[in-house]
């Protein structure tokens, strides 16, 4: 899941308001309200913030100025500003004469009101004075001024000058929100989401975030925005193209954190094709930005050889030590896994462990598990401490750590670290683990149940957890639910899922895998009859020692030409290439 998390941006925002006078020359008074804020994170919430980029504080810098035209205004108000009047083009008569525009005029008064208010919010010619400026606010906004509705939800909100009341910031927000202005829609919009003064209501939250976004002076990070809840399937269906459509949205104009997440989805092939170099585009504009997670992805590439870029582990090291400069956590444990195993540097186990801590004080989970681990085995030079390597494991799962886990559920399953076995334990964390996905929980799940360990025996619900596992890449699962599809185990029986997960296991490397990938393909079970196939399949199981492989070629060469045996030869090199090397 991707998060809101956003900082370091300054927007801004123009609400304009007109007065046209209908007589004479109509003489034009335009009010312009300059609004600037900044996007605080807090417990990742954006709270956009009304009050005055000013002594350190961040917020809301509003000015009026008072422009007298004695010509008509040219330049067109626009249409979603919360004070603004539809001015329509002038038409002209048959005989050269003007026809006034249909307009209606805001209220004057509201816009004293709102003025002068705005006056003591600042402090602009006047001391500050948060009070007199709630009670003018409160008398504009009774007359329907969107900006003054705006400014009281966000005093309300955060208790700037005034008690804070959370169902009164909410009452403002949507009465701005209302009049179809972005900003009030958005801030009326986090607070639904994150259940402020209201019941927390995604569906709801989802639709003010969208109109904000499609607002003409909508800003990057409503896209943004919109962007998350698709990619997170909340208010919305999931729908990975369209949190990508709105990512790119925002990243084009510029914000950092859309453009990370948009070279996320390149990279992983979520929602847009996959593609490397796309994704170093869009990480390179945002690390540019000063951000850590791109800076940490760069060296992700350059370890790994991807996005066009050489496998280096040198320059992967120098973004790795920019992200650690700001305590990224990733970048510190990969860092201890370059000294451990000597990616681009001699192998150094006190530097190693010495990064693995950073990380694990930074509260990364990984590293106190892989520190854990160091304990239950004496390893890395620490002394073997197996209480430690436990009371170590449960630290690391409280900072989200499936990995630990599972490895805690291992060690209840096999009576490690002076620890009774326990299978209902180890079932009971497996589970935790299995709810992020993490593969090895999900396998051992099926295992449990399948031979009734910490659970009654269940082979429906064995294949259920085997087929998850199999999908997120576990060859064991994927040849034990291929299996269980072929002989009916717990499902039913499906000679051609059989040979799907057969094929995904006998090319991940699994020899039982192969063996009965041959056999399909010589039965003609799950896919056509191909002696081709069935004989290179058994030629590699036979290479790697099982006995029984060897008497079931023969039998398939017996009815094979030598045509096929020499396209069959072919096929086995390929595969032994591909497979065994």
């Amino acid at each position: 899941m991707r998060s809101f998390g956003v900082s370091g941006y300054l927007f801004k925002v123009f609400i304009f308001s007109a007065v046209i006078g209908l007589s004479g020359s109509y003489p034009s008074l335009l009010f312009a309200e300059t609004v600037e804020f900044q996007n605080v994170v807090e417990e990742e919430q954006i709270t956009d913030s009304p009050e005055a980029v000013e002594e350190q504080e961040a917020g809301l810098e509003i000015e009026f100025q008072n422009v007298i035209e004695e010509e008509q205004v040219t330049e067109p108000l626009p249409a979603d500003s919360p004070d603004a009047v539809e001015v329509q083009a002038v038409e002209v008569d048959e005989i050269g004469g003007s026809v006034l525009p249909q307009v209606e005029a805001p209220d004057p008064e509201m816009l004293r009101l709102t003025a002068e208010g705005i006056m003591y919010y600042r402090g602009k010619g006047v001391e500050k004075d948060y009070k007199k400026a709630e009670a003018l606010f409160l008398k504009a906004a009774a007359l329907g001024g969107a900006a003054a509705q705006y400014t009281l939800g966000y005093m309300y909100q955060v208790g700037q000058g005034v008690p804070q009341d959370l169902n009164r910031a909410m009452e403002y927000y949507k009465a701005a929100a209302e009049q179809d202005y972005s900003l009030p829609q958005y801030s009326y919009a986090h607070m639904l989401y994150y259940g402020q003064g209201i019941e927390e209501n995604h569906a709801e939250a989802s639709q003010w975030y969208l109109k904000a976004a499609e607002q003409e002076d909508s800003l990057p990070v409503h896209y943004y925005s919109v962007g998350v809840m698709y990619d997170n399937g909340e208010g919305f269906p999931r729908d990975l193209e369209k949190a990508a459509q709105w990512y790119e949205q925002a990243a084009e104009e510029n914000y950092g954190q859309a453009q990370h997440n948009l070279a996320d989805m390149f990279y992983n092939g979520d929602g847009v094709p996959k593609n490397h170099q796309e994704a170093l585009k869009w990480y390179r504009r945002a690390e540019a930005q000063g951000f850590v997670q791109s800076q940490f992805s760069i060296g992700m590439l350059y370890f790994n050889g991807e996005g066009g870029l050489p496998r280096d582990y040198e320059k992967a090291m120098e973004w790795y030590l920019k992200a650690a400069k700001e305590d990224f956590p990733p970048a510190l444990y990969c860092l201890g896994v370059m000294y451990e195993k000597g990616f681009g540097v001699e192998p150094n186990q006190r530097e190693a462990l010495l990064w693995y801590q950073k990380a694990a004080d930074a509260g990364d989970g990984k590293s106190m598990y892989r520190i854990a681990m160091m304990h239950l085995n004496g390893s890395m030079g620490l002394e073997k401490d197996e209480q430690e390597a436990i009371a170590l494991c449960n630290q690391a799962i409280e900072h989200g750590s499936s990995e630990a886990a599972f490895g805690l559920g291992v060690m209840f399953e096999n009576g490690e670290g002076n620890i009774p076995r326990d299978y209902r334990k180890a079932v009971e964390l497996y589970r935790q683990a299995a709810a992020d996905g993490y593969f090895k929980a999900l396998s051992r799940l099926g295992i449990l149940y399948d031979n009734g360990l910490g659970v009654a025996r269940d082979l429906t619900e064995a294949a259920k957890w085997h087929e998850q596992a199999a999908m997120k890449g576990s060859v064991y699962s994927q040849n034990r639910f291929a299996g269980m599809c072929y002989n009916g185990i717990g499902v039913e029986r499906d000679f051609a899922k059989a040979f799907k997960w057969f094929e995904a296991a006998a090319k991940n490397g699994n020899v039982n895998a192969q063996y009965n990938l041959s056999l399909l393909y010589f039965n003609g079970h799950g896919v056509a009859r191909d002696d081709i196939k069935a004989y290179a399949w058994m030629t590699l199981v036979a290479v790697q020692g099982e006995e029984i492989a060897s008497q079931q070629r023969s039998l398939i060469k017996s009815r094979m030409s030598p045509q096929q045996l020499i396209e069959a030869e072919i096929l086995f090199n390929r595969l032994y290439q591909e497979v065994l090397l």
